[in-house]
């Protein structure tokens, strides 16, 4: 059984740990278990049930009020509200269909995001933000590995039919550009939705995926000449030196554009002249590279 602390529900509800107690001895919301060493113990329900409090809390209800709901009124009255564009609700619905594997509920969600937001808004606004808090649940240990996959496939999928949707151009742009992610590096999603914004802004893509080792890269270029090289680094889980990764690749490639984004680059690292680092969405979006 998954089991989450006070601590957690904390950070996936936006809920101070002191109020959380407050409500439950003031007003009986939500009696967690107790562990061994009397620390509260919450479940999945009690965590889908804080979900949709901290909702009606955040707009606006009075935790009086809410405390004396029924679990079904709550229930359907955070479900009332977040039937319009409030990115908050959503994002609660997509965290309770991933607990549940619930594939239709995710869907369900999805599409009525992307019916009122659009593709792109969809992702910035709640997809984004939704796998910042499963990931923090991932790390913390309280989210099952086959969740975590459930609802990245889920998501992968979705980026591959938009991507698949965008109309090649007839006369696209002259600009290849060779988009992988480094070796030990496995995070597709955030590579995906480069992938699209970069087909959509015309460019010519050759993907070549997560895990890519640089002899991919020389392969290719033993047959094709002309293309720009862009990386894109989550995690660097085997810990190698970004500056040399890129001493490495103007090496080998010193006559070809070298682009990269990814978390790791909002540490300050030293890093070689003649390197572009898309630090944001917004730069990715609105990329611009030539041969010149």
């Amino acid at each position: 059984m998954q089991t989450f602390s006070i601590r957690d529900i904390e950070n996936l509800c936006g809920i101070k740990a002191h109020t959380l107690r407050v409500w439950e001895q003031r007003y009986g919301i939500i009696m967690p278990g107790r562990k061994e060493s009397r620390h509260r113990e919450y479940t999945n329900d009690d965590l889908k049930q804080i979900l949709r409090i901290s909702y009606l809390y955040h707009k606006g209800y009075k935790i009086s009020l809410i405390a004396k709901m029924s679990p079904e009124e709550v229930n359907s009255r955070s479900l009332e509200y977040s039937r319009d564009t409030n990115f908050e609700g959503f994002l609660n619905q997509f965290i309770e269909a991933t607990l549940n594997f619930d594939e239709f509920r995710f869907e369900e969600i999805f599409n009525t995001l992307v019916n009122k937001l659009g593709f792109e808004k969809t992702f910035t606004h709640v997809i984004y933000p939704y796998q910042k808090k499963i990931g923090l649940l991932w790390v913390m240990g309280n989210l099952f590995p086959s969740q975590e996959h459930f609802s990245s496939n889920l998501i992968r999928k979705k980026i591959i039919l938009a991507i698949d949707g965008i109309p090649v151009s007839s006369r696209p742009k002259n600009e290849k550009i060779l988009l992988f992610a480094p070796e030990g590096e496995f995070h597709e999603i955030p590579l995906l939705l480069i992938h699209y914004f970069l087909k959509k802004s015309g460019y010519q893509v050759i993907y070549f995926g997560v895990n890519t080792p640089v002899a991919n890269l020389q392969f290719y270029s033993t047959i094709y000449s002309s293309f720009h090289i862009y990386f894109h680094l989550v995690t660097n889980f085997t810990d190698m030196e970004i500056s040399v990764y890129l001493e490495k690749l103007i090496k080998i490639f010193p006559d070809k554009k070298i682009l990269a984004s990814g978390p790791v680059f909002q540490e300050n690292h030293k890093l070689p002249a003649g390197v572009r680092i898309l630090y944001s969405l917004n730069e990715i979006m609105e990329l611009k590279v030539t041969n010149d």
